[in-house]
């Protein structure tokens, strides 16, 4: 059987690019899609209100010794005497809360262990000690 050309001036042929391009769009519209799906953080709850509910995030202690051997925690200056009895309230009141060790490079390696051996004894269980970059 063959084909009857009347009428019918070329053969018809299939049109790959613009098909390719049809494949192109949707790929790029399904890839759009997903990243603006919701996540949990962006479905719209209505949350209990709670009184006691606070975010809370835990600064770091400084503790500094100055080459004139004063020392401070935080701001305020202690007596390194009192330095083991203030390390035990503040962990009795937070066991996760940081200690920073801060000393000036003119004192003695015994005092800054002394201090870091202050801190371990206390129960301070999360230490760093403070250096500047070269």
């Amino acid at each position: 059987m063959k084909r009857s050309s009347v009428g019918i001036q070329k053969e018809p042929t299939i049109m790959i690019i613009p098909m390719i391009d049809i494949v192109f769009f949707l790929l790029v519209f399904f890839m759009m899609s997903t990243l603006y799906m919701n996540t949990e953080e962006q479905i719209p709850l209505n949350l209990p209100k709670a009184s006691a509910s606070t975010a809370k995030t835990i600064e770091p202690i400084t503790i500094s010794l100055t080459a004139t051997h004063k020392m401070y925690l935080n701001e305020r200056e202690i007596k390194p005497d009192d330095l083991g009895n203030e390390i035990q309230a503040i962990v009795a009141k937070e066991p996760q809360q940081a200690f920073i060790v801060r000393a000036s490079e003119d004192i003695a390696y015994k005092d800054v262990i002394s201090i870091l051996d202050n801190l371990k004894m206390s129960g301070a269980r999360f230490v760093s000690v403070a250096t500047e970059r070269k």
